[in-house]
């Protein structure tokens, strides 16, 4: 813990996962507006800090396995079966757009580490269009 009480991220981040590939599909739960990524952006700086400084962060799960909870079902019928709808995009998407991809908290859980508020445009560009979930509840 900081001496503001944010917790270090860096303890958080699974560091022996590789990074995914430009082709693994990323997927966060739905919908979406900017408003809202900037609130969950600010929430994790709240709670958190990486190596030190201020973090802006928003949450999503990468498709990391071909079966199993960790594939593109295990997450939309697991993690996010009460979401109707989603957003599904590849990692290069969202490199594309120089946003980093950390593997935080429990596979296949990521953070999109933003460099400001105004990179908020950038993922929700690389997010794409909204997509109903087949596996909703």
């Amino acid at each position: 813990m900081t001496n503001d009480g944010r917790e270090e991220l860096r303890r958080r981040v699974r560091a022996d996962e590789a990074p995914p590939s430009a082709a693994t599909l990323v997927i966060r739960g739905g919908p979406d507006t900017p408003s809202l990524l900037r609130s969950h952006a600010r929430r994790v700086e709240r709670a958190f800090v990486l190596d030190g400084a201020p973090v802006l962060g928003v949450s999503v799960f990468v498709a990391l396995d071909d079966v199993g909870p960790a594939s593109e079902r295990g997450i939309l019928s697991g993690k996010l079966r009460t979401y109707p709808s989603m957003y599904r995009c590849t990692a290069g998407d969202v490199m594309e757009r120089g946003l980093e991809l950390l593997p935080t908290f429990t596979r296949p859980h990521y953070t999109v580490v933003l460099p400001d508020l105004d990179a908020v445009d950038d993922l929700i560009a690389a997010l794409g269009a909204l997509r109903p979930n087949p596996y909703a509840e």
